[in-house]
């Protein structure tokens, strides 16, 4: 997600900054892929990139 992030910022000449979210309330979860979708997962679709490379 922050690459994503970086990238859309950079698209759109806005400075994107990491943050420690460690005191999110799921962040251990999402450090540990929680939300991410499974190995068996059908994902369809443009990837970001070509998404994003369609945006004006």
């Amino acid at each position: 997600m922050a690459e994503a992030a970086q990238l859309l910022g950079a698209r759109r000449g806005v400075k994107v900054v990491g943050v420690d979210g460690s005191g999110m309330p799921d962040a251990e979860i999402a450090a540990n892929g929680g939300f991410l979708p499974s190995p068996h997962a059908k994902l369809a679709g443009p990837t970001f990139q070509e998404w994003l490379d369609t945006q004006p």
